[in-house]
């Protein structure tokens, strides 16, 4: 992680001669700024966990036995290509006023199923050209590329919208049939308050304080279904939910 204070905003050029050279060929890497994740398997959203952006280096899989196609398909989406498979040819000037090709950057966009539009999620592929990696063809299955992701605010208005209607929908387990030992409402109103508290940490709508404040009252026996303090945080988090509703609602408007 950087120092506090320190924000990591990296040139493209950064990117692919201080990060993806040194780490294709396994030089040291300054701090642990862009992690090493399988890309393709996973959802953005939960690449991101509730970040607006992230780096990340993986190797790219085929999109089956023997295939030199890519496999981009993660999760219940896929990553489509706004550029060719090659990707955009980016140029550095050497010595004696020459350019030559070192890297190309693909544009992607993440979409769910046979969705036409985007989901407001976009990402940046860095691969080396081919006269500067050891690896594979270019664009192709077994090649190492960096990758940049981040969500537009399209993303994150529809984020806040999915959670807030998550809240609203839920609902107590139903009561017991008879002979079935019934859950007390304190313990109920308690799990309850912890459902909503993970919904809101997936999406980094939380505190730490919160989190150590959530501890004690799920430890303290003395607490009940009627305890200010669970009313009070159940109260904080809808509140927090809403405004969240609202903050979506107008950026329509």
């Amino acid at each position: 992680m950087l120092p506090p204070g320190f924000i990591f905003q990296p040139s493209d050029q950064d990117l692919v001669v201080h990060f993806l050279l040194r780490w294709i060929h396994g030089l040291q890497l300054c701090r642990n700024v862009v992690q090493e994740a399988d890309v393709y398997t996973r959802e953005p959203e939960a690449l991101l966990r509730g970040r607006q952006k992230a780096y990340f280096f993986t190797t790219l899989r085929p999109s089956s036995r023997n295939s030199s196609q890519v496999a981009r398909r993660a999760g219940s989406g896929t990553w489509r290509l706004n550029t060719s498979k090659q990707g955009v040819p980016i140029k550095l000037a050497v010595a004696g006023g020459y350019k030559v090709i070192v890297w190309f950057k693909r544009h992607l966009s993440f979409h769910l199923s046979n969705a036409k539009n985007s989901t407001g999620f976009v990402m940046d592929e860095f691969a080396l050209s081919s006269r500067h990696a050891p690896s594979s063809a270019k664009g192709r299955p077994g090649q190492q590329v960096l990758c940049v992701i981040r969500q537009t605010q399209k993303a994150i208005n529809d984020a806040a919208k999915r959670k807030r209607r998550q809240l609203e929908t839920w609902s107590p387990p139903p009561t017991p049939a008879a002979g079935v030992r019934k859950v007390p409402d304190a313990r109920l109103q308690k799990l309850q308050l912890l459902y909503i508290f993970r919904s809101m940490k997936r999406w980094g709508l939380t505190t730490s304080e919160e989190e150590e404040k959530l501890k004690d009252l799920m430890h303290d026996p003395q607490v009940d279904a009627n305890h200010p303090a669970i009313k009070n945080m159940v109260a904080q988090f809808l509140n927090r939910a809403s405004h969240l509703d609202l903050i979506h609602h107008d950026s329509l408007s």
